[in-house]
């Protein structure tokens, strides 16, 4: 397979800590840059998003939270400050179109309380209307989700997922009040970050059980706001929608260039484990231009 010797040549010369291909259910390409990272939990930043729509899609499914539609403020009834505020639904949280104004991570982050320093923002936008990529969308839901199950995210997460899947080795940090940090708080092995991408692939189901509900699945990973001409967002997951794009790709995203990408129609699933301080988009040209050649 010449394409995997070329794949692996340009790897190499990157800084790409890991990288697993599976094709058909098989892995087909194994990378590490040493030997620690394999065993390694990478900080996979912005994937945790797609695991916590992942949850959201079980939590939903399990009765816990009645739907996408259902209006914030049914958990947050302190947040009611205008007729706004009462429009914005867990599916706005999802697709990063609540309308909140968001100063980024680096307001966020030194606050006292983050779910409070999210909701006390002004609304910029219509809810709905404008998508604004935002963390502090990920940490309502991780908000809602334990408010609504009684679980910690990382517990319900544990339940649900990672046992399901046999993943044991990994480590979910929480906020001041103890909530798990939707946006960006999980750290993982390469080869668990793969079996959520299998998982994805196969519609839900892992070892003739079904996980995430398959309908949840095709919702959640689905096209909802385009970005731009390339690409567009769906419940925390990333699709490819450029002209010439054939089948349907969609991603996870971490800052650096951690990624999960699942493309269905070539039955591929690939990850990526990287330390860019740019270029962190990197991993995904090489992948569309090698792997999908391939």
């Amino acid at each position: 397979m010449k394409f995997l010797t070329d794949f692996e040549k340009i790897i190499k010369k990157d800084k790409i800590d890991s990288v697993l291909v599976q094709k058909n259910n098989t892995v087909i390409f194994e990378y590490y840059r040493n030997k620690k990272m394999k065993e390694k939990q990478h900080k996979i930043y912005s994937v945790t998003k797609g695991i916590l729509s992942a949850l959201i899609g079980i939590a939903i499914d399990k009765g816990f939270i009645e739907n996408v539609n259902t209006p914030i403020i049914h958990y947050f009834p302190e947040f009611n400050k205008d007729k706004e505020n009462e429009r914005i639904t867990i599916k706005h949280l999802l697709t990063m179109t609540s309308g909140l104004y968001w100063p980024g991570n680096s307001g966020m982050i030194p606050s006292k309380n983050w779910v409070n320093f999210v909701l006390q923002q002004d609304i910029d936008h219509p809810p709905g209307k404008e998508m604004v990529y935002s963390c502090g969308s990920s940490q309502l839901l991780s908000a809602i989700l334990q408010k609504t199950t009684g679980l910690n995210t990382e517990v319900f997460a544990k339940n649900y997922l990672f046992t399901p899947l046999g993943i044991t080795d990994y480590k979910w940090n929480r906020d001041a009040q103890g909530i798990a940090i939707g946006g960006f708080g999980l750290t993982m092995k390469t080869v668990d970050m793969l079996k959520i991408g299998t998982l994805y692939l196969n519609n839900g189901v892992w070892k003739s059980k079904q996980i995430v509900p398959y309908h949840w699945i095709e919702e959640s990973t689905s096209s909802k706001v385009k970005t731009d001409d390339n690409y567009s967002y769906a419940y925390h997951w990333w699709n490819i929608t450029s002209d010439n794009q054939v089948g349907r790709i969609f991603f996870a995203i971490g800052h650096e260039g951690q990624y999960i990408i699942v493309a269905p129609d070539y039955q591929l699933v690939t990850v990526f484990t990287s330390s860019f301080k740019d270029g962190a988009t990197r991993p995904l040209q090489y992948f569309k231009d090698y792997l999908l050649e391939g």
